[in-house]
């Protein structure tokens, strides 16, 4: 939850200045309304740099450990100070214990727990402080605690199966790229030499690979430098708002890969909505979280727009319809989750039923991809034993 700076006036015309954490400067703005209190200005509060910056990352995992541990002291009866200050001894994560110190520090002095944990943002997402504060509003929090363990278990289970799945081609990829550079800067020079001893005509296929094999020795370090900086352009490129909404809709649209993001999107979304929404935050709230996490620019502009529409008093349905990144099954269903008042739990069907097509998904694309790769692997054999062969054939005809 961001923090924000304000300025306000008393009745009596006392002027008052401090920091509060809010959902929005307008919710900042009423709240001190009915305080009495005149608002003069509002300003988003600097960010205060953590010690997370020199430690080890925190992890989904090491958060979802935490939310378990906590919801288990909360709910066996210990106060939150005491219960933060054991996690934090006992943790072997340095950065994690490091944190929830200077949260028991906080808390200790006077501050709520949602305010603490707003302070380590780099940490802490939006989605777990909002799920805090509801948990305090609420006096749910054990439980609040334990539904979010299970969330970033699940969300951490679909990142690694996600880059499982990823990680294979990728690395068959690179050793494709390894294999034939090693062909044509070495095998095929040593072939080129021992040829040239022969006055022979040599086959087509022979002379493309010994050009090819000249062209990337000769020019090896420029060929370097321009796909180092191809890289490093594109990777500037994609970190600007145009760029990543428009890598993003090309993964969306990738024969294989497109539909197995387009699943894993609509999961989270549906998982992360009704976590949100079963737990007390409000739905503009909720989808304002939920298109910070999408984790896809394409869909995260289709949930801002569903955000849009709620304020303007349309259906989460009726603008899940007009965009065309979200199934007209899942459509359908949160349109039957509104009408029967009932939507956390439809959200919930809606995650179960795209996380079993995730790992059908991913099932499907390794058995697909391995084939593919032993094809490829053996087709550029087949053209390295012939062009090298080929001459050595000609040449043993020759002698007879």
């Amino acid at each position: 939850m961001p923090e924000f700076i304000f300025t306000a006036k008393t009745p009596n015309g006392r002027t008052v200045q401090g920091t509060r954490f809010a959902e929005s400067e307008m919710s900042l703005v009423s709240a001190l309304r009915k305080e009495d209190l005149v608002v003069v200005a509002v300003s988003p509060a600097p960010i205060t740099p953590t010690r997370t910056k020199k430690g080890k990352k925190v992890k989904t995992k090491d958060l979802a450990i935490f939310c378990r541990q906590m919801g288990a002291m909360l709910g066996a009866g210990l106060p939150v100070l005491e219960s933060i200050q054991s996690i934090a001894d006992q943790s072997d994560h340095v950065t994690m214990a490091s944190v929830l110190r200077e949260i028991a520090d906080d808390i200790e002095a006077g501050s709520t727990l949602c305010a603490a944990f707003g302070k380590h943002a780099k940490v802490f997402s939006k989605l777990f402080t909002s799920m805090i504060r509801a948990g305090e509003e609420s006096g749910a929090l054990p439980n609040v605690l334990q539904r979010l363990g299970d969330y970033l278990e699940a969300k951490d289970a679909m990142t690694c199966k996600i880059r499982a799945a990823s990680a294979y081609p990728a690395f068959i990829a690179g050793f494709f790229i390894m294999a034939v550079a090693g062909i044509m800067l070495f095998l095929i020079p040593q072939f080129e030499s021992i040829f040239a001893s022969f006055d022979m005509q040599l086959p087509p296929l022979t002379k493309f690979l010994m050009a090819t094999s000249r062209f990337i020795g000769r020019y090896l370090i420029y060929e370097i430098v321009l796909a180092g900086g191809g890289i490093y352009a594109f990777w500037k490129w994609h970190k600007t708002p145009v760029g990543k909404s428009t890598v993003d809709g090309w993964l969306l649209r990738t024969p294989v890969f497109g539909k197995l993001i387009l699943k894993a999107a609509v999961a989270r979304f549906s998982s992360t909505l009704s976590t949100l929404m079963d737990n007390g935050v409000a739905v503009v709230a909720a989808l304002e979280i939920v298109g910070e996490t999408a984790g896809n620019a394409v869909v995260k502009a289709a949930v801002d727009n569903v955000s849009v529409g709620v304020i303007n008093g349309s259906t989460i349905s009726e603008k899940l319809g007009e965009s065309s990144v979200f199934p007209k099954m899942v459509v359908s269903m949160v349109a039957a989750g509104e009408s029967s008042g009932n939507l956390p739990e439809m959200l919930n069907k809606i995650s179960d039923f795209y996380t079993r097509e995730v790992d059908a998904a991913i099932s499907g694309l390794t058995s697909m991809i391995e084939p593919i790769l032993i094809v490829g692997l053996g087709a550029i054999v087949t053209v390295v034993v012939l062009a090298i062969y080929l001459p050595i054939f000609q040449m043993a005809t020759g002698i007879e």
